[in-house]
């Protein structure tokens, strides 16, 4: 990367004589104050910043030079303990880069895009940017802000340098684990387009040429959900946020590695199970599935960190071993489990009915089903029965040929089987 770092080069809006508005210093002054100083500031006689409800929902209106500027604050909006505590900071600013990026893939926006670009503020800010109700909002975390992207770039005098969408923020992710190069996020963020198009020129990297990334996967999909469906990339700050992280933790590298000693796991040895008592969650009994298959190279998947990320297609390929019996009354879901207050990842397991049991590949784990949805603040999308799964992906990847991700037939398969029994003729010979 080291070609990439003059990015300073192209701060030429960017003026360091340039002094922010005193007006403009107490609207960011402003921000940092509780819900209740504000309203009380806001209703003060001959105050620049006035309480408002305007119809595209903004909460104040901010008057600067001779006009008028609707705004809200992003901390009143429903976001984790950790935004909201650090929105409240002027650690805040230092935080904005990752925090930015991470909250464009996981916020519940319609097309967000990570803009990275010049203002009086200082220069390589990082916004987010949004629709909503037909207007293109800015989300100003270092600021705390979300105002009209109009609005926003005139009164900050705000220039861009790059725009990127979650399918480039994907690969810019992707890039940085390949090469353990976590420290040129700047320069992966503006020269983007130069970044892609000479990795693509490799035969691993050739997928940044094409509108698909490495899994098949489009880029109107990642709009939708975000990185290969399984996690939220640049969240490495929220580690230690999650409700029962510490338990969670506990389980997974106790399923990883079942010798270690553990404070709330014990063996059970006339029952051959594993026992959890924890005080704030319960009592359960669990097995591990590394335990019931006896393919060794599926064992030792099991017991490792490479388990992980391949949930959709392990869900499926786990359904179709099961036996003959138990796919009679087993399903494949797909769903969600809260990572903290506010995010979810998209997951995949498999339920069987007559045993009220969840088999979990991806966190080596059988246990009854109400206490996994407990312990994981589970919720379920889509339950498609293990027989007729079995049917769609005869229907879907081998009669008609199409090139699916495996969470799209676990989410989906039973609309999309729907559609071609409408058109048969269209796939069959």
């Amino acid at each position: 990367m080291e070609t990439f770092c003059n990015a300073q080069t192209f701060a030429n809006n960017y003026c360091d004589d340039e002094k922010i508005p005193k007006k403009l210093i107490k609207l960011l002054l402003f921000t940092y104050n509780s819900k209740f100083d504000r309203n009380v500031n806001s209703k003060l006689p001959f105050s620049d910043i006035v309480a408002a409800n305007t119809a595209n929902g903004d909460k104040y209106i901010f008057r600067f030079n001779g006009k008028e500027y609707p705004f809200s604050v992003f901390s009143d909006n429903e976001l984790q303990k950790f935004d909201k505590k650090m929105l409240k900071n002027v650690k805040r600013i230092e935080e904005s880069k990752l925090r930015s990026l991470k909250l464009a893939c996981s916020l519940d926006l319609v097309n967000p895009r990570i803009v990275i670009g010049n203002s009086i503020n200082g220069i390589f800010d990082i916004l987010i940017v949004f629709q909503e109700n037909g207007i293109e909002k800015v989300i100003d975390y270092a600021r705390n802000l979300i105002m009209s992207k109009e609005n926003y770039y005139e009164i900050f005098k705000f220039y861009e340098l790059n725009i990127v969408d979650k399918m480039d923020l994907y690969n810019i992710y992707y890039i940085m684990n390949k090469f353990g190069d976590y420290e040129h996020i700047y320069e992966y963020l503006i020269f983007t387009k130069e970044i892609f198009n000479e990795l693509s020129k490799k035969d691993e990297f050739s997928f940044f040429g094409e509108k698909y990334d490495r899994n098949g996967i489009n880029r109107h999909n990642y709009l939708l959900f975000g990185n290969d469906f399984d996690c939220l990339f640049f969240q490495s700050a929220d580690v230690g946020h999650m409700k029962y992280n510490k338990l969670i933790r506990e389980i997974d590298d106790f399923t990883e590695n079942p010798t270690v000693k553990t404070k709330h796991i014990t063996y059970v040895k006339d029952e051959n199970k594993y026992k959890l008592r924890a005080r704030n969650f319960g009592y359960f009994t669990f097995d591990l599935l590394s335990n019931l298959v006896s393919d060794e190279e599926v064992k030792e998947i099991l017991l490792s960190n490479g388990r992980y990320g391949e949930c959709h297609v392990n869900a499926n390929r786990l359904a179709m071993s099961l036996s003959d019996s138990d796919k009679a009354s087993a399903y494949v879901v797909g769903g969600k489990f809260k990572e903290n207050e506010t995010d979810y990842f998209f997951h995949s397991w498999i339920e069987i009915d007559d045993k009220n049991v969840v088999i979990d590949f991806n966190h080596n784990i059988v246990m009854n089903r109400d206490k996994y949805y407990k312990l994981y603040e589970i919720v379920a999308i889509s339950k498609t029965p293990v027989l007729e799964m079995r049917d769609i992906v005869q229907t879907v990847i081998h009669d008609a040929g199409f090139s699916m991700h495996p969470m799209e037939l676990n989410y989906f398969g039973t609309e999309i089987m729907r559609d071609l029994k409408k058109n048969e003729k269209v796939f069959k010979k």
